[in-house]
């Protein structure tokens, strides 16, 4: 699975394993009972270290 960066948000600074199909839109909608967020690939692609392995860097969209 792929790992994405938050940048920006309620999820600023998380990563998470996506699954590659959920990654087929440039935009990742998030709704929970603790947090709501849209974030959007990042333009050019970036990726960023972490310690789980190499992640893209995915944006809020406000």
């Amino acid at each position: 699975m792929p790992l994405i960066f938050h940048w920006g948000g309620p999820r600023h600074g998380e990563v998470d394993d996506v699954a590659a199909e959920e990654l087929s839109s440039s935009v990742l909608v998030y709704s929970g009972p603790q947090w709501y967020g849209v974030y959007e690939r990042f333009q050019p692609v970036q990726l960023r270290d972490t310690p789980d392995g190499p992640a893209e860097v995915w944006v809020v969209r406000e």
